[in-house]
């Protein structure tokens, strides 16, 4: 098993309500839908387009679910790779668990999983665990 570390940057969010208001419009408890891009630096150097959906039990919280096509070079493979993201929102910080769900190109069996922690106003950090067969 290797591990890889990279630094995330969000190039862009949107993300709505079921009845297509943005999510900071509503107050309360909601449950949103969208999508982002990252570009991922460091350990993976390749550009993530994720979709998901999140659930609000009130306005500083939330949990979430989603898949993200990250598309570039993991140890100096290119290709791509799907992860599947379960976490959520809280004081501040966004942190899922990821795992590897599929691959292709030169990273055709890249199996692994780890975890994504976001402090708001700050950069992204990944932690992959992986391995390619």
């Amino acid at each position: 098993m290797t591990t890889v570390i990279a630094n995330a940057e969000m190039k862009s969010w949107d993300e709505n309500t079921w009845d297509g208001k943005r999510y900071d419009e509503v107050s309360g408890p909601k449950q949103t839908a969208g999508g982002m891009t990252v570009a991922y630096s460091g350990g993976l150097e390749a550009t993530g387009d994720m979709r998901f959906v999140m659930a609000y039990p009130d306005d500083k919280s939330c949990v979430s679910t989603g898949y993200e096509v990250v598309t570039g070079v993991l140890d100096g493979r290119r290709g791509s790779f799907v992860l599947h993201h379960v976490g959520g929102f809280r004081d501040g910080v966004a942190d899922a668990t990821v795992t590897i769900v599929s691959a292709t190109d030169a990273l055709t069996g890249l199996t692994g999983s780890g975890r994504i922690t976001w402090a708001q106003g700050e950069p992204g950090r990944l932690e992959l665990d992986y391995d390619i067969t």
